[in-house]
Parts: structure tokens; sequence; C-alpha cells
């Protein structure tokens, strides 16, 4: 089939690309060249900076050394005094029979025979004497040694009140107060002498002395972390 010289000018017409071609050259004009808005900057985001905790460099302290006089353990034991002291309270009931002598001499007078009995009561008091106390302190090695001294009677009370008596007298009235006073002292060194020969009785005396002294120690500052020891 043969195509007529019109058919082949409409085939061949440039228009439509030519357009085209215009219209991408003024696209990219526009894109290039015409001026574009700036734009915003973004928000810069906050860091926050946590600060490192600061660092104390201590020192470790070094405890100060205490040394313990002598002087203070004794004041420390000083009010203990009292405490230290054991009572023992006792009825007494005793025979007595005497004759008086004719003004002071060996010869005897007949008509001063007396004889009975005497009751009273009485208290011996015993312990020891702080001020014979001997205390050694070893500070380094944190202990006390008490040196204690025997136990001995400090006191002996007699209760006046107490006393009752028979007697049996002659015509003379020859229970006189010497007579009495010395009947009473001869019966208190006896009863004293019962007391320090009872062992039982001692050695509470002893452990009570030991125990009172090593609570007032353990109380005090200066002296309650020591070992305390007890020696004769």
């Amino acid at each position: 089939m043969t195509m007529n010289s019109n058919e082949t000018k409409k085939a061949l017409n440039p228009l439509p690309f030519l357009i085209l071609v215009l219209v991408l050259a003024v696209t990219a004009l526009v894109y290039y060249v015409w001026p574009r808005p700036e734009s915003e900057p973004e928000p810069e985001s906050e860091v926050t900076v946590t600060p490192e905790p600061e660092v104390l460099h201590i020192e470790p302290s070094i405890p100060e050394t205490t040394t313990v006089t002598v002087e203070e353990v004794e004041a420390v034991l000083e009010p203990a005094s009292d405490l230290i002291t054991s009572r023992y309270y006792y009825t007494n009931a005793a025979d007595f029979d005497s004759v008086l002598t004719w003004f002071g001499s060996e010869l005897t007078n007949p008509f001063t025979h007396s004889k009975g009995y005497i009751i009273y009561d009485g208290v011996v008091s015993t312990g020891i004497d702080l001020s014979d106390v001997k205390i050694d302190v070893d500070n380094e090695g944190e202990v006390i040694t008490i040196h204690l001294p025997s136990i001995h009677v400090l006191a002996h009370e007699i209760d006046d009140s107490s006393v009752r008596s028979d007697t049996s007298e002659s015509i003379f009235n020859n229970l006189d107060a010497e007579y009495y006073a010395a009947l009473i002292d001869e019966f208190k060194k006896e009863t004293e002498q019962k007391v320090l020969s009872n062992s039982d009785y001692m050695k509470e005396v002893r452990h009570n002395t030991e125990l009172v002294l090593q609570n007032f120690l353990h109380t005090a500052d200066i002296t309650k972390d020591f070992t305390i020891m007890f020696t004769d």
C-alpha cells in the first residue's frame, strides 16, 4: 500500500517533541535558578551532663592510745570501799564465873563471887582496806592485776539494848561497868576468831570483794575494756 505525502508530513511533525524539550528546560531552570527558602535549622538536642560524684579520700583514723594509770584505777575503786565490807550478824549467849580481887592484888574476895550468863546481839564487819590494795596496770595487754590483802575484822559492834544477863551475885554489887566491859571484850575476841576461821564465810567475803571491784572497773569508761585479775 502506498502512503501519500500529507500522511508522511503528519507522522513526522516535530512540534510535540519541541514542547516537551521546552517544558523540561523551564523546569530545570526553575529548580536550579529560582531561590529556595532556607530550611530552618533543626533544634539542637539538649545534652544533660551528669557530673561525676566527687570521691573523697579519707585517711584512716588511727585510734588514740589511752594510758590508764594506777591513780586512775584507785579513783575508780574508791567508792567501793563500803560495798566490799561483809557483815556477820550473830546472837551470843555466854556463861561467866568470876571473883573480884582485893584492891588489885592477887588475893580474891570471897564475898564477890558472881556467876551467870549474858546474851547479846552483835555484828562483825569483815573485808579489806582499800589502802592496802596493790594495783598493776598493763596498758599494752589491757590487763589490771589487783593484789588483795588478807581479809580481817574492820569493826565489831554490840547492840547494848539487846544485852540480857542473869547473875547470882554476892552481897556486893560486883558486876560493875569495868568488869562488864572486860567481859564483853573477851566475848568479842572469841566471836571474831570464830568468824575468821569459818572457811565458807571467808570464801564468800573474798568472792564478794572481787565481784564488787570487777563491776566498778567494767563500768568505768577508762577501764571497761581491761581484763581484771586478782591475786594475793
